[in-house]
């Protein structure tokens, strides 16, 4: 189900810089003017609501006699909630014509009304036509954008590029205004206009707007109208202050229609909407404790024991991350999980704790609920508003996310090889999948070997057989010399036929009954209807043709049932004409001499003939057996060739993951000029010895001079890692032939072992152990480096300090993903220019696709990097548990003065950031 989300923090709106209303003379210019002119303030309005725009400032030629109607207006609308109507924000404001007919919009607060812009007119002696630009401010353009700046207003030269715009005039005017400071933003009508020489030469940097200075309310009348023109701001909410500051961000904040044509608060699909924690020790108590997320960049601030790494840990408890912690962090990490035992105990639940994180992905929306109590995770899925049903999955798998803390980070820099996990979650690798193939093609020449042994094992009874045939036909030989050689000969030939016939018949005696057995099984399920939905005619269509297919089948069946009767009919027209055939005749007649024979014999007293019978038929037994081992040895053959394949197959695809790991890398950190990872095919000695002992089954140690070690001089381990020539494939093929050749007794081989308990040891092994080792493969190991910012000179990771080493890791964490990805105090380690260059500058790239949490002492990366959602944590002095003080986006002036209240250096940031305005306004 996709659901709207209006999540907290900044968002973009829609921004319309330049509007015309009748009170401007020259508004509906054209034939149909005058009529055009009779638009009412709430058609007017009504334009721009269908066209989706959030906000206008209203600037009509030098008066503001439109701005009361409106906004009386916008009242009414809100009130009388027509089809049409969406929010709106109005700017009260007005193109002023300055001297030189330049024009310029001035931009008030939304609470500034038609007399305040009169005033304006009259401070900056506009004595002209109201409405009009007949004529100018008779003050100068400094003067002007002193007034406007005096009424807290915001000055943007209008249409620069264009008639009556600053950029078409030249000398002391054009040099003023540039010089001016309380110029932020310009409108800029065309993105290739190249600007003046001296715009250039002064080095600023306005921010670029555009609006639609539409005369007209719809597009019929030419290309200017509400929609036709806009610029998205980013603010939390439409505010004055929230456009100012935007205007001074420019780029981070701005985005024109022109050079933008997508929706910019579209965002990752994978986001965590916000966690409600119940009942924690210190938080969560007495009342729900609730944190809210953003789509892109969050912050938790707050001073030290404020909760802030408890939010994060509990993250990672309800979503099922604590498997991803090195195991030198599962202590410190379980206080989170425990109830304490003690008041003194560090455990932070107690009896009735729980989460519940709020999770969207793929436009559904799901509920992830853990408590102590039940210590298990139950997911529910959003079928409708505030309609929840239980949904099945594995929580990792299902809703993926990235938790590190600092701590975290740094044990990884210690030990690269844990990076093999996080590299092999990426969907690039995806381990997950490779690892079912891998174990599928395990399975696979484990059970093909074990056919080939249990085949072997029944062909040693070939040579028993073969002697006690040729037993049987001494015997047979005897009495067939008896003088009743032709009878019993021609006995032996009918049984043999008669023996055939009964095969043969018995080969398709039964086809009947299966025929119909297949009709009954030969049905298609129904499509899952759950599904599907006869409204919808792709639905329906769908429907349709699966019916059509199942009509089919039912076809088949009746053709197969009508196959079945003939196959009857045809097995009964067998039995009467089988009776009539020659053949039969012949066998019969052979039977009835050879029973005459029989009575022969016995009446004259010679040896029992009834043994020839059983003879003859335990020669057929026997030869049948023999021909049956001809069959085994063939198919043994393709056994042992399909073994053969498949250890190539496992080869390949062990080969497989390294070269994954390798592009993902390769694709991943290209250009990176922080960290450098590269994949060492099998290189993982630390783990190799104890892997080679578990499959041979002797982990307890042992066999020294036998097995070896890897940096050792003697054992079959010690060559594996040694440069000898060989391949590393070609090394690792010898040690296992070694083994495997001891364990079938071969003779060098044997005798080549330094101790024969160990010959003895391998030669006790199961076949299978032995199978297993064939299939046996050490794991990849990493090769990381740093490099200092632009140094060009890598370094292994070993030799860096703490701080390099975090930063190493932080490239690659922050370089790849689309998941959500939550760090804690990443910038601990770091220096400032570190902090900047790395951390603020890589989250102001990575949350345009994903969403980011942070939890951060340091205020660059929360000023600097332009934090969407900014969440302050303190401490309740009623309940001394942690709450959420303010939330919200970096406009707002509450979340500037606790930032600068809380975090060291934070009015620097700011002032660096947003120049001339305080942190406090």
């Amino acid at each position: 189900m996709v659901s709207c989300w209006d999540w907290v923090g900044a968002k973009w709106w829609k921004f319309d810089f330049h509007t015309h209303t009748p009170a401007s003379d020259d508004y509906g210019k054209g034939s149909d003017q005058r009529e055009l002119r009779m638009i009412s303030p709430k058609d007017w309005l009504l334009n721009y609501m269908k066209a989706e725009i959030d906000c206008v400032a209203v600037t009509d030629h030098n008066s503001g006699a439109w701005i009361d109607p409106l906004k009386q207006a916008l009242s009414e609308l809100e009130a009388e909630n027509p089809p049409e109507f969406r929010p709106i924000c109005l700017f009260p404001g007005v193109e002023l014509t300055m001297q030189g007919n330049i024009h310029i919009l001035a931009l008030f607060p939304c609470e500034k009304t038609t007399s305040d812009i009169d005033n304006l007119l009259g401070a900056v002696k506009f004595r002209g036509t109201k409405g009009s630009s007949d004529a100018c401010s008779e003050c100068s353009a400094i003067e002007v954008l002193d007034e406007i700046q005096k009424e807290n207003g915001i000055a943007i030269p209008a249409h620069v590029d264009e008639e009556n715009g600053l950029f078409v005039f030249h000398g002391t005017t054009l040099e003023q205004v540039l010089d001016h400071k309380g110029i932020i933003a310009m409108e800029i009508k065309s993105l290739s206009y190249r600007k003046p020489q001296t715009y250039i030469d002064k080095k600023l940097n306005w921010a670029e707007v555009l609006g639609t200075d539409a005369h007209h309310p719809t597009g019929s009348s030419g290309l200017f109208y509400p929609g036709s023109h806009f610029t998205w701001v980013k603010m939390s909410e439409p505010s004055f202050d929230g456009l100012k500051l935007a205007l001074i961000d420019g780029n981070i904040s701005i985005k024109r229609s022109d050079s933008f044509s997508g929706n910019p608060n579209i965002h990752g699909l994978l986001a965590i909407e916000s966690i409600t924690i119940d009942n924690g020790r210190f938080i969560g108590r007495p009342t729900s404790f609730i944190c809210r997320f953003n789509p892109w960049l969050n912050t938790i601030i707050g001073g030290r024991g404020t909760g802030k790494s408890t939010v994060i840990e509990f993250l990672r408890i309800a979503l099922d991350r604590k498997e991803e912690l090195p195991k030198s962090l599962e202590k410190d990490f379980n206080k989170y999980g425990e109830i304490p035992k003690s008041r003194q105990d560090e455990g932070l639940l107690i009896g009735e704790s729980a989460f519940t994180v709020c999770f969207r992905k793929n436009g559904g929306r799901f509920l992830i609920k853990w408590s102590i109590s039940d210590k298990c995770h139950i997911i529910e899925e959003e079928t409708s508003p505030g309609e929840w049903v239980l949904s099945e999955g594995d929580i990792k798998q299902r809703f993926p996310v990235r938790i590190y803390s600092q701590k975290q980070i740094f044990e990884l820099a210690k030990n690269p090889q844990a990076l093999l996990k996080i590299i092999d979650d990426a969907s690039d690798v995806s381990f997950r999948d490779w690892k079912f193939e891998w174990d599928e093609l395990i399975s696979k020449y484990l059970s093909i070997k074990a056919q080939i042994r249990e085949i072997e094992t029944g062909l040693h009874e070939e040579s028993s057989i073969h002697g006690q045939l040729d037993d049987i036909k001494r015997k047979l030989d005897v009495f067939e010399n008896a003088g009743h050689a032709n009878i019993l000969k021609c006995y032996q030939l009918r049984q043999d036929q008669e023996k055939a016939i009964e095969t043969w018949e018995n080969s398709w005696d039964n086809i009947a009954e299966q025929v119909k057995d297949l009709a009954e099984e030969l049905e298609p399920s129904e499509v899952i209807s759950h599904y599907l939905s006869l409204k919808r005619s792709e639905d329906q269509e769908l429907i349709d043709e699966t019916s059509s297919i199942i009509d089919k089948f039912q076809e088949f069946q009746e053709e197969l049932l009508h196959i079945a009767t003939r196959i009857d009919d045809t097995w009964k027209a067998w039995i009467d004409r089988k009776r009539s055939l020659m053949i039969i005749e012949k066998i019969t007649s052979a039977n009835r001499d050879y029973n005459d024979l029989l009575c022969k014999l016995s009446e004259v007293g010679t040896s029992d003939p009834a043994a020839y019978g059983p003879l003859v038929k335990q020669r057929q037994e026997l030869e049948q057996k023999l021909e049956n081992f001809t069959k085994k040895r063939v198919f043994l053959m393709q056994l042992q060739q399909k073994a053969s394949e498949c250890l190539i197959r496992v080869h390949e695809h062990r080969e497989k993951i390294t070269q994954l790991r390798e592009d993902f890398l390769n694709k991943t950190l290209e250009g990176n000029s922080y960290v450098q990872i590269s994949v060492i095919p099998y290189g993982n000695k630390d783990a190799v010895e104890g892997e080679f002992r578990d499959l041979i089954n002797r982990s307890i140690g042992g066999f020294d001079k036998d097995i070896g070690s890897i940096d050792g001089d003697e054992g079959y381990l010690s060559l594996l890692y040694r440069d000898n020539g060989q391949t590393m494939e070609k090394r690792l093929e010898n040690l296992k032939t070694s083994i495997s050749l001891i364990f079938d007794g071969n003779i060098e081989a044997v005798e080549s072992a330094k101790d024969q308990r160990f010959v003895s040891h391998i030669q006790k092994l199961t076949p299978e152990q032995i199978d297993r080792l064939q299939c046996w493969y050490p794991e990849d190991s990493l090769y990381v480096k740093y490099s200092l910012k632009n140094s060009g000179k890598f370094k292994p990771v070993e030799q860096g300090s703490p701080g390099q080493k975090t930063a190493a890791l932080l490239a690659f964490v922050l370089s790849y993903g689309d998941e959500p990805l939550i760090l804690d105090q990443p910038e601990d380690d770091l220096d400032n220019s570190l902090i900047y260059d790395l951390i603020v500058t890589e989250l102001r790239e990575i949350k345009q696709s994903r969403q980011v949490i942070v939890v951060t002492h340091n205020a660059n990366i929360v000023v600097n990097g332009d934090a969407e959602n900014v969440i302050a944590l303190d401490i309740s002095s009623s309940s001394g548990t942690t709450k959420v003080i303010t939330q919200d986006c970096l406009q707002k002036p509450s979340i500037r003065d606790e930032i600068c209240h809380v975090m060291e250096g934070g009015k620097v940031a700011f002032d660096q950031r947003y120049k001339r305005i305080t942190a406090g306004k």
